[in-house]
């Protein structure tokens, strides 16, 4: 069996991706690399899906054969066994658990009985009784609030057992408990340690904790708490939080420390106690014999004991398992089929089953309720006569715990549950902003008021000399068959800032654009055209009408297209689903040694999502409306010449719609179409996305840096604090930026660019030694 596995690991981890590399090689083909990643991901997710099955199957048919040991039925169907396990994890999710810490001696309950269930009734009565005796002391409770919640509910819903049972952990099934000695102690594994698992200190003996380890322990955990709160209050000034709340909150987490340090107190008491009587006691062990010191080591047990107080009854329970599938099953596969998305349909469901089998089909319910992993792999007809995992009396028996054991151990791996967190916050954070989309809907916003104020005397520019002006404050691109022919010498669109600026207004309402164009352009120069998007939204009544933009064409007849960015719920949902793949597959190569050496992979893989979109998901696409408007203004004639502007979420489907179009598109602080560029339709290549887009990428701007590399690009400076991280990606920023790097610029500076940001104030070309900031302040 070993032999074979490693044979078969071997041939689809290596074979498989080396024969086809070799025969790409021997067949000439340029697309060798990309073809052999993606053969090498097929292959291993081959291998990957194999084992997964067979640790499903084997998970699976542990869980129907230990619930019949557990129910202590005999000759039970198949089908009752399947009801029975369900039953079991829905009950062991919704029953009311208490979680008590106990201290103890080692001579009053030794290592043999830590792990066997006859101290189950011992157990039962300290719950009962409050949890003390001659060497045991209870310092801490959780789980209260819950059981009396349940206590609290109508009849028929819970019952209270008549004797709490005990839960057993797989730590004390296998009697995996670390212990600190003189040799193990440290103190990143006191730091570090799970504050809620048992765990073995010994205190007498020659592997016992010295007294400088026992008071390091003590001073590590007051430096661990004080390092906390001083993390948290140093993030919160970084973030230029208001002092109020940094000092409510950092009461808060005085109080909660100072709860907990109570605890251990009492932990510490409890453990003098108990050290003094051994102490009292000399050499003479709590059975009456006379072991010597020297060979005999006494420890004291920090032990975690769970029990179930509470427990839903079998028809609440039953009707919480269908109201669960109701909602995470039945009511987006029937949205997937009504969206006749099969791909997506089938994914889901393939989600569905693995995520059912894995809570439902869970052994550590059964296994937490038997404490131990029963009569498996034994010959029918034998008892048990042994406890835990490794007394196992056949190679067969300790084959099948032992896996059995090894998948128990996956499931319970601390860094999966902090994951598993992570990934539902997100996937909550998600739902809500989904849901508040979906309510809300995709069409057209109102826009805000102007946030530019401009003094009344619109003379006032950086003066800048000549020789130190970059060359990307000025613009000069082909014209929109590609060529490398200059734009028209007569445009009012000469610079960076002028889009930059266009960007700007496109969240504006309608009737304050032109003012705004007059002062910024100059009179009769720019115009805002009201008429040319009603007529074509007419002419298109097919496409939906969700994205906002504006159309502002120029004296010399040319043309830019103007996309708003993100504004409502459902901006952020078209976010989601341009970026969301790109963006973690980003996140995931960059994390990788020579990452870039998988861009093909990467390509692959988020086409393949793509794939699971529904059709109506991407026709609600923002793109799909603008790439149809520039088609439809080129089409029709009426302009020389199309640009494309847009910040943030306008920036990008301008990107796109250029690249689809071949038209020119000039964005700020977009994220980047390359690694997207097969999720849209129809796809983009780079050469198109190399000719036709050119972005402006402020420092420290983290969302123009998603999406992959821009192919064309310029980067400006961000001279706002870091504490902010979306500051940089403000458009009105960025605009004060570029007028200050471009001094040359004759465009008027703006009074938020002083007032609000902090840049030096302008001086005025008419002379009249008027100050800016003084007519700031008049308005």
């Amino acid at each position: 069996g070993l032999v074979l596995t490693n044979w078969i690991k071997f041939i689809f981890y290596v074979g498989i991706p080396t024969l086809t590399f070799v025969g790409l090689l021997f067949s000439g083909s340029q697309d060798f690399h990309s073809i052999t990643l993606v053969t090498t991901f097929w292959s291993a997710s081959c291998l990957f899906a194999c084992f997964s099955v067979s640790v499903i199957f084997l998970q699976v048919s542990s869980c129907l054969y230990l619930v019949e040991e557990l129910y202590e039925r005999e000759g039970m169907t198949t089908m009752e066994r399947l009801k029975l396990t369900i039953l079991n994890a829905e009950e062991s999710c919704l029953s009311g658990k208490v979680h008590r810490n106990y201290i103890y001696d080692s001579n009053i309950y030794d290592l043999k009985r830590l792990d066997s269930t006859s101290m189950t009734a011992r157990s039962t009565r300290r719950l009962q009784e409050g949890g003390n005796d001659k060497a045991m002391y209870l310092y801490s409770t959780h789980g209260q609030w819950y059981i009396k919640f349940t206590q609290f509910l109508p009849r028929g819903l819970f019952t209270t057992l008549e004797l709490p049972m005990r839960c057993w952990t797989q730590a004390e099934i296998d009697f995996n408990i670390p212990f600190y000695t003189k040799t193990s102690w440290s103190l990143e594994s006191v730091f570090c340690r799970i504050k809620n698992e048992s765990h073995i200190a010994l205190v007498s003996g020659p592997s016992a904790l010295t007294t400088q380890q026992s008071f390091s322990s003590m001073v590590c955990y007051f430096f661990g708490v004080v390092f906390y709160i001083l993390l948290v209050t140093g993030l919160m000034v970084f973030a230029q939080v208001s002092a109020t709340v940094i000092a409510a909150v950092v009461c808060l987490f005085v109080a909660y420390w100072l709860w907990q340090g109570r605890k251990e107190y009492r932990m510490i008491k409890h453990a003098n106690t108990i050290l003094r009587r051994l102490q009292s006691d000399g050499n003479d062990n709590a059975d009456g014999s006379d072991d010597n010191e020297d060979d005999y080591d006494s420890a004291l047990f920090q032990k975690w004991e769970t029990f179930m107080v509470t427990k839903p009854t079998p028809a609440f329970a039953w009707f919480s398992f269908i109201v669960k599938n109701i909602i995470i099953a039945m009511i987006p596969l029937s949205y997937f089929c009504y969206s006749r998305n099969l791909v997506g349909a089938m994914t889901y469901l393939v989600l569905f089953l693995l995520c059912f089998e894995k809570h439902y089909f869970d052994i550590g319910p059964i296994v937490e309720a038997l404490g131990s992993f029963g009569t498996l792999g034994m010959e029918p007809g034998t008892s048990l006569a042994h406890s835990g995992l490794l007394g196992a009396s056949t190679r067969r028996e300790f084959q099948k715990k032992s896996r059995l054991y090894h998948i128990t151990r996956m499931n319970n791996n601390a860094s999966r549950r902090i994951w598993s967190k992570l990934l539902n916050f997100f996937a909550v954070l998600f739902g809500v902003v989904a849901m508040a989309a979906i309510s809300s809907g995709p069409g057209q916003e109102e826009g805000v008021a102007p946030y530019v104020t401009f003094p009344s005397n619109s003379t006032f520019f950086y003066d800048v000399p000549q020789e130190e002006v970059s060359p990307m404050c000025n613009v000069n691109f082909g014209n929109n068959n590609g060529s490398n022919a200059t734009s028209s010498l007569t445009s009012p669109v000469k610079y960076l800032a002028d889009y930059n600026f266009l960007t700007i207004i496109s969240y504006f309402k309608i009737d304050s654009i032109q003012p705004l164009l007059d002062t910024w352009f100059g009179e009769g120069e720019a115009f805002l055209d009201e008429d040319v998007i009603p007529t074509f939204r007419e002419a298109h009544p097919d496409l939906p009408s969700a994205a906002s933009f504006q159309l502002v064409h120029f004296s010399d007849n040319s043309a830019v297209v103007c996309i708003r960015g993100s504004k409502s719920y459902f901006d952020f949902l078209v976010d989601a689903r341009l970026w969301y793949a790109a963006s973690l597959f980003q996140l995931v190569q960059s994390a990788m040694p020579f990452g870039f050496s998988f861009d093909a992979l990467v390509d692959f893989c988020v086409s393949r999502l793509s794939d699971i979109e529904a059709s109506s998901m991407k026709q609600v696409s923002y793109y799909v409306e603008t790439t149809a408007f520039v088609d439809y203004l080129l089409k029709s004639g009426i302009y020389t010449s199309v640009t494309i502007t847009g910040h943030s979420l306008g920036g990008g489907l301008a990107l796109i719609t250029g690249a689809q179009t071949k038209t020119p598109a000039i964005v700020i602080s977009a994220p980047s179409a390359v690694m997207g560029r097969s999720a849209v339709t129809p796809e983009i290549s780079l050469d198109d996305i190399k000719r036709y887009t050119y972005a402006v990428i402020p420092q420290r701007d983290i969302i123009s840096r998603l999406g992959g590399e821009h192919m064309n690009s310029a980067n400006i400076k961000c001279r706002a604090g870091v504490s902010d991280p979306m500051a940089c990606h403000m458009e009105y920023r960025s605009l004060c930026e570029l007028m200050y790097t471009c001094g040359n610029v004759k465009r008027p500076v703006y009074c938020e660019c002083v007032r609000q940001f902090g840049y030096p104030e302008p001086t005025a070309v008419d002379g009249s030694g008027t100050s800016f900031d003084a007519l700031c302040e008049a308005l």
